[in-house]
């Protein structure tokens, strides 16, 4: 009875083993993009947010100097997502092709590292100033209102 448990249970283990858990680079690459496509989306957000915190700054309705400094911090830090997002469009191969699958999958793990870095930019920027701009009783950016909006 133990002998026959062992063998299951060993049967059990190699069925397991040869099961692929990693996801393999297609499934990999393909989050990437959906991600990419998102932010594409959330870039509208950030220019537009962006324009509103110039008319603000540019309009002088500034409450205080320390307001000024965050509005103007705000812009260069929503300006800098935005930069970010096309460093690293312009640096992702999206038909890269390794040598193996193992070269491949990693080239698009390291790549979903850099664009969940650009999401977490984006979202953080994003948060920061749309509170800012109600605040200033400025609607914050639809995320539709710039649909035409390129990269």
């Amino acid at each position: 009875m133990k002998k026959t448990l062992t063998i299951g249970f060993c049967i059990s283990m190699l069925l397991l083993s040869a099961c692929k858990t990693e996801p393999d680079a297609e499934a990999v690459k393909k989050e990437v993009l959906n991600i990419h496509d998102k932010l594409m989306i959330d870039g509208a957000k950030v220019i537009n947010n962006k324009m509103k915190l110039d008319s603000i700054l540019k309009s002088r309705q500034i409450k205080s100097v320390d307001d000024s400094v965050k509005i103007a911090d705000l812009v260069l830090k929503l300006n800098q997502a935005d930069e970010n997002m096309m460093d690293w469009m312009h640096a992702f191969n999206d038909d890269f092709k390794g040598r193996d699958e193992t070269e491949n999958l990693n080239y698009y793990k390291s790549e979903m590292v850099k664009i969940r870095n650009v999401e977490d930019s984006y979202i953080k920027v994003t948060r920061a100033s749309d509170s800012v701009l109600k605040i200033y009783n400025v609607a914050p950016s639809q995320i539709m209102e710039m649909k035409n909006h390129k990269h």
